[in-house]
């Protein structure tokens, strides 16, 4: 008999499952599947595991074993250990690093067996996938509440990446300076925006300073042209520097 968190498991080579028999201890024990898909098992020999369920294991085991050896056999096996489906979760969650998984495995349930999202998370999670060109890209905050992510089943080879925080900097004649993330589509508008507008004493020109191959780039825009259509919002990007220039009457 199988443990039912097992019964849609597919087992696969590295997978250590566990075999116990309250009849007869002899058959109780742990097995590794081997890379050609096999376990050793006592009296029986090599038994086929990979690309079956538990159930399906218990099931061979206990027909092979009352075939030649024992009346009315009854075992239970479990995977002790999921070796066989890995997938790599990288970036800002708590434990990064490589994830096996152990049934039907949506984006949400991976991100909390890597531990959950770590605080410097930003603001997208990517995943990648082994014969896709392209690379799906989601919100992180909406991972996080549930609204993404969810009908999304991991698959074994996947490769997920969290970003890490983005922040950019505001000051001049802003209502609240400071630093603030920067969210996904982030333009120059929405960072004033963000930050409370501008002062009633602020001009409508706006600096952008930017580091670019290593030389600091100052762009300068105008908020009313921006405002009317005139000139565009451009996107703003991490570690810019934003001044609010103050007018002058």
């Amino acid at each position: 008999m199988a443990d039912s968190p097992e019964t849609g498991y597919m087992v696969g080579a590295g997978d250590i499952i566990e075999v116990i028999s309250f009849q007869h201890e002899e058959l109780s024990g742990s097995f590794q599947v081997s890379e050609n898909g096999v376990i050793a098992y006592p009296l029986i020999g090599q038994v086929e595991a990979a690309g079956r369920t538990v159930a399906d294991i218990s099931a061979e085991l206990e027909r092979l074993l009352e075939k030649d050896f024992f009346v009315d056999v009854q075992l239970s096996v479990k995977v002790r250990e999921h070796r066989s489906q890995p997938v790599v979760v990288l970036g800002e969650v708590r434990r990064p690093g490589t994830v096996f998984l152990n049934g039907t495995t949506m984006l949400t349930d991976l991100i909390a067996e890597a531990g959950g999202l770590a605080a410097g998370a930003g603001p997208n999670i990517e995943l990648r996938r082994v014969g896709a060109e392209e690379t799906l890209v989601f919100s992180t905050e909406k991972v996080r509440t549930g609204e993404e992510g969810r009908d999304i089943e991991i698959q074994v080879g996947d490769v997920v990446s969290v970003s890490s925080k983005q922040l950019f900097f505001i000051t001049g004649e802003i209502s609240s300076p400071g630093q603030y993330d920067i969210s996904r589509g982030l333009t120059l508008m929405r960072a004033v925006s963000q930050a409370g507008g501008c002062s009633k004493f602020a001009s409508k020109i706006i600096e952008i300073h930017r580091d670019v191959g290593g030389e600091k780039v100052i762009e300068t825009h105008n908020l009313g042209d921006i405002r009317k259509g005139k000139a565009e919002d451009p996107a703003i990007l991490a570690d810019d520097v934003l001044i609010v220039r103050r007018r002058f009457f």
